[in-house]
């Protein structure tokens, strides 16, 4: 057998080092990985994002990629269809999961109004215009289904 030369050595010497500090670094990242924990405000809003788009109508409008709107001629149009529940616009499909999103905040707020338990002006200031959020959402979205209802 021919032995390896001096130099044939060294590169591999040089070789496993490098491969070794590749695979340290990347047990060191795996770790970093693995053991990420993110905020639970962040969790809670992408849940919430999640919950409005189902909510909202979002996998029925990517499937079967309904009409954007009814035109009634001189610029205006309708963004739902009347007298019928059971089938939506892409525009109400929209409207209705800004409005969740609206109703969403306003209660991301009264939460973060805890965290001013010392400063009672704030807390209540956060928690007054969470509710006036939450209750503009929901009038809207009634008034909305009226409108489908109703033909208006």
């Amino acid at each position: 057998m021919a032995r390896k030369s001096s130099r044939e050595n060294a590169l591999t010497e040089k070789n496993n080092r490098k491969f070794s500090a590749w695979k340290y670094s990347l047990r060191k990242l795996s770790l970093k990985f693995t053991s990420y924990h993110p905020p639970p405000f962040f969790i809670a809003v992408i849940v919430m994002a999640v919950a409005i788009f189902l909510l909202g109508g979002g996998i029925y409008d990517i499937l079967i990629g309904p009409a954007a709107a009814i035109p009634l001629g001189s610029g205006r149009f309708l963004s739902y269809f009347p007298y019928q529940i059971h089938e939506q616009l892409l525009v109400g499909s929209l409207a209705v999961m800004v409005l969740y999103a609206l109703g969403a905040t306003g209660l991301l707020l009264i939460y973060r109004s805890t965290k001013y338990v010392r400063d009672p002006h704030q807390a209540s200031m956060l928690i007054g215009v969470g509710a006036v959020l939450i209750l503009i959402a929901y009038v809207a979205i009634e008034v909305h289904l009226y409108w489908i209802l109703h033909g208006y």
